[in-house]
């Protein structure tokens, strides 16, 4: 059973602040589950997508107008900034997929679901994961700075306290 129940649109203020300052996010712990579920509400859907929008597009620095993801990419299996939160959020954790509602047509076949955390990566692995990897399509020429207190707060977040 998890420890903090965690919906991806309330971690986006903290998300877009780790992401812009290259930061380790540290304020989920092992055991914790998240969801990356398809955002319901329409009004709150546009905004999150609006966010992660001018996020991305600081960036990359695009010109106004250039968007990442549609207004309407809320809808889709694929190309939908909550799988790029979760591609994100991946690169700092390990995850378990605790529900995945294939009976829902709107998210069948794709990678949106509740998702526990089985494993929180070090920041040198963290850094490895961001470059190896594509964030929902994106590749990112991007690494996470450390502060002095990431391994202090690594062991404090995790229940393996032998490493």
């Amino acid at each position: 059973m998890g420890k903090m129940y965690n919906d991806v649109v309330e971690l986006l203020p903290e998300l877009i602040h780790c992401f812009n300052n290259h930061l380790m996010f540290d304020s989920l712990e092992e055991e914790d589950v998240i969801s990356f579920l398809p955002i319901e509400d329409k009004e709150v859907a546009k905004e999150f997508v609006s966010h992660t929008n001018k996020m991305l597009g600081d960036f990359f620095e695009v010109e106004d107008g250039e968007l990442c993801y549609a207004e309407d990419s809320y809808l889709d299996k694929v190309d939908n900034p909550v799988l790029f939160w979760k591609d994100y959020l991946g690169c700092f954790f390990n995850f378990e997929l605790v529900e995945d509602l294939l009976d829902r047509e709107d998210i069948k076949g794709s990678s949106l679901g509740t998702y526990r955390i089985t494993h929180i990566a070090y920041i040198n692995e963290v850094n490895k994961r961001i470059q190896k990897r594509r964030l929902n399509g994106i590749h990112l020429e991007y690494k996470v700075k450390s502060t002095p207190l990431d391994s202090n707060k690594h062991w404090n977040r995790t229940y393996d306290k032998e490493c």
